[in-house]
């Protein structure tokens, strides 16, 4: 289940990237994008307390540093969600914050990229 809402937000997100000229269609699909993501992390760390996992993981003897890489990967998507966000909503105002937006999604999308692929590794 989880992959296939994965997939679906990487869907979503790619609609978003290709209306990104188009507020009109841009901003709810980017948001909408940002809701099921976020939603799929609480509901991960309801059913697999799965802060409380990479936290054990971490002061572990022998931490798994496959474990380790997601989820800071995984934490790093949501704080681009925020950077996104913010950049996205000043650019309504203030042209200047077009380039901040444009790079910071590209480094959005690497990660988000990266947390989908070495999701299908995790337990």
């Amino acid at each position: 289940m989880f992959s296939l809402a994965s997939t679906i937000v990487l869907l979503i997100i790619a609609l978003g990237i290709y209306f990104r000229k188009n507020q009109k269609f841009h901003i709810p699909l980017m948001s909408l994008a940002f809701v099921i993501d976020l939603s799929l992390v609480i509901i991960i760390e309801v059913q697999r307390s799965a802060i409380e996992n990479v936290v054990s993981e971490a002061i572990d003897e022998s931490p798994n540093s496959f474990v380790l890489f997601h989820a800071g990967v995984s934490l790093l998507v949501l704080v681009m969600y925020v950077v996104m966000i913010a950049s996205g909503s000043k650019l309504k105002y203030d042209r200047s914050y077009l380039s901040l937006h444009k790079y910071s999604s590209m480094l959005f999308i690497v990660l988000r990229l990266t947390n989908y692929a070495t999701s299908f590794f995790m337990a």
